[in-house]
């Protein structure tokens, strides 16, 4: 059984972090609540549903689920409009389609931000996304990567996961994947790490391949 790749999103593919804390603090600003750069630090690669409860401790009448939907849904069409491309990402994914290895998109963020993603990536490049809203518990708990290399048919000790959050690299880790860590939010893994590089960009593709030990067949 070969390994399959395995793409966190925000800080990974993309640039959206950015997108994120915008939307916050707009959301915040909305209802009257103090949102500050830490509290926008503080989010990174956490479960949607914390920062959302730190929002309704501080006055939001709106329910979590709501909270989410809301800025989520605005992060996701900020996406749709104009693709924050981290570099190498794009070119990486599509040497990744014209192989055909399995890969896979695990994120913290809604099922609607996932599809922006999905949408946004070359045919084929990512076969589908595990997103927040489909484990019953997000990272750093290991489930969202466990469930990725179980529907991809890959051996999880085969397996490279890139991830750029001490919570996704835990995760990554903890499902038994391998880990290439990205530099972009951090300078270190906290977790050991197979490789450290600073984008997608420091990646040969050929390499990578190889690394894996053979394509699983496509299905």
């Amino acid at each position: 059984m070969a390994g399959a790749l395995l793409f966190d999103m925000d800080g990974t593919l993309i640039d959206s972090e950015p997108m994120w804390h915008d939307q916050m603090r707009v959301f915040a600003r909305h209802h009257g609540i103090e949102w500050t750069a830490d509290d926008a630090h503080w989010t990174t690669g956490r479960p949607m549903v914390e920062w959302a409860e730190r929002m309704r401790e501080r006055g939001v009448t709106m329910d979590a689920p709501s909270i989410i939907a809301t800025v989520a849904g605005a992060v996701a069409a900020l996406v749709r409009d104009d693709v924050p491309w981290l570099p190498g990402s794009l070119a990486l994914l599509e040497r990744v389609a014209e192989a055909g290895i399995p890969a896979a998109l695990i994120t913290n963020a809604s099922a609607e931000n996932a599809r922006a993603m999905l949408e946004a990536a070359p045919e084929g490049a990512l076969r589908f996304a595990i997103s927040a809203d489909d484990v019953s518990r997000s990272k750093p708990d290991p489930e969202p990567y466990a469930r990725a290399i179980e529907r991809l048919g890959a051996d999880a000790a085969a397996s490279i996961a890139f991830e750029d959050s001490g919570s996704g690299a835990r995760a990554a880790t903890a499902a038994g994947a391998r880990l290439w860590f990205l530099t972009t939010q951090l300078t270190a893994s906290p977790v050991p790490a197979e490789r450290t590089i600073g984008t997608l960009a420091d990646v040969d593709a050929d390499e990578l391949f190889a690394a894996l030990g053979g394509a699983v067949p496509a299905t």
